[in-house]
């Protein structure tokens, strides 16, 4: 028996830039449209009809580029997404990848009986952590868990974010890594280079990785930190304001592989994760990553002193003795590296592509 043919309709946001979520998503749905399924994206927040990824050319993109910041603005995106996305389409399974305060809303203006999954991309500390009033917080809190539970259902990453949510339908299917096309990492002991991707954004926490930086650099001052990723010009300004010029910022790289396999690790320093690609994308290459133990993913990626290092958030210190210690011994890095690479194996993307077969197959 073949495989079901459906329809897959996305709602998503910021889709055409370089970020992971974007970068995912064009190889989910490029696979998806191979195996026969029609998918129609209608995305909000990009400044580009041109994506950053390379998406299959016979996906079905909608772009709504009118102001969403009122309750009435939100209605009427809503109103397009019904006539565009439901109406005109007719899918058979819905999925919001947007987790901003708008996408729960979806599921309390999209008038359906179509499934609607929230596919989960990140910690809710997202959505919170940014909030300064703790009586907003609390009411943010609640009413996206309430409408969090008017889902179909939740897909998350990982078994531990399943303690951020509160519903009787969650899903975990993680993101994958096409192995295939990754080529093994050179084992070179003259690696002098630590890479550095994502978004330049706040949460990242860019300000404690130049920091952790400038300690290194000064015992071993021949070699470079590699940003990538791009952020606000203002904010970006303002990290290479305090950033020396041992720090090289690529901003948005196409050929990410290329930027990994010239580096000897990756040190990575957010306050808070999903599953982050560029681990996924770093370990199989057989490159091991330094990062704080955050929620959530790393720890389900990193095993800490087997193939990576997993730090406390917060802990400069130890984060500099456990770099110190890969600059030191590249034999010990190429250690972590081989054992990062063959732990990846379990996120392949034929596994994990087999996980969404069973589940489109499942919907009724």
């Amino acid at each position: 028996m073949g495989i079901k043919k459906i329809n897959i309709l996305y709602i998503s946001t910021s889709t055409t830039g370089g970020g992971g979520v974007a970068r995912i998503l064009s190889q989910k749905t490029a696979s998806f449209v191979q195996q026969g399924h029609q998918v129609r994206i209608i995305s909000t927040n990009d400044n580009s009809e041109h994506p950053f990824y390379t998406f299959d050319s016979q996906m079905q993109w909608y772009f709504y580029t009118q102001p969403i910041r009122t309750l009435m603005q939100m209605k009427r995106y809503y109103a397009f997404v019904q006539q565009q996305g439901i109406e005109a389409f007719q899918p058979d399974v819905i999925f919001v990848l947007d987790n901003g305060i708008k996408g729960y809303f979806a599921s309390f203006f999209l008038k359906t009986t179509i499934p609607i999954y929230f596919e989960v991309h990140g910690s809710r500390n997202f959505l919170l952590s940014p909030i300064v009033s703790k009586w907003k917080r609390y009411l943010v809190n609640r009413l996206t868990l309430w409408l969090s539970k008017r889902f179909t259902g939740l897909i998350v990453l990982n078994e531990s974010s399943k303690q951020d949510w509160k519903h009787s339908n969650l899903s975990v299917i993680p993101n994958w890594i096409e192995l295939d096309k990754s080529t093994p990492s050179q084992q070179e002991s003259s690696k002098q280079q630590i890479i550095a991707i994502g978004r330049l954004v706040p949460e990242k926490n860019y300000e404690t990785l130049l920091a952790i930086w400038k300690r290194l650099e000064v015992i071993y001052p021949d070699w470079r930190l590699v940003i990538c990723g791009t952020g606000a010009p203002s904010y970006t300004a303002q990290l290479q304001s305090i950033a020396g010029d041992s720090v090289i910022w690529k901003g948005e790289v196409t050929d990410v592989n290329r930027e990994i396999q010239t580096s000897a690790f990756m040190l990575h320093t957010s306050k808070m994760e999903g599953m982050p690609m560029a681990f996924l994308e770093a370990m199989a290459l057989g490159v091991p990553v330094v990062a704080f133990d955050v929620d959530y993913g790393p720890s389900d990626l990193i095993d800490d002193g087997v193939n990576g290092y997993l730090v406390p958030l917060g802990d400069q210190q130890k984060m500099v003795d456990n770099c110190l210690m890969l600059m030191q011994q590249p034999n010990l890095c190429n250690q972590l590296g081989t054992q990062a690479k063959i732990d990846m194996k379990q996120y392949d993307k034929s596994r994990v592509l087999q996980q969404w077969i069973q589940f489109f197959e499942s919907l009724p």
